[in-house]
C-alpha cells in the first residue's frame, strides 16, 4: 500500500513541475514578443 502511495504522490509532484514549466515558458514567450513588439516600435521611431 505505501508503495502506491508513494507512486501518486510522485506523478503528483511531476505534474505539478510540468505545470510549473509550462507557466515559465508562457512568461518568457510573452516577454520576447514584448520586446520584440518594443523594438519594432522604436526602429519606426528612428527611420
Amino acid at each position: 500500500m505505501a508503495k502506491s502511495k508513494d507512486k501518486r504522490r510522485k506523478v503528483r509532484r511531476d505534474k505539478e513541475t510540468a505545470r510549473q514549466t509550462s507557466e515559465l515558458i508562457s512568461a518568457v514567450a510573452r516577454l520576447v514578443r514584448a520586446v520584440g513588439v518594443l523594438a519594432d516600435a522604436l526602429g519606426r521611431w528612428f527611420n
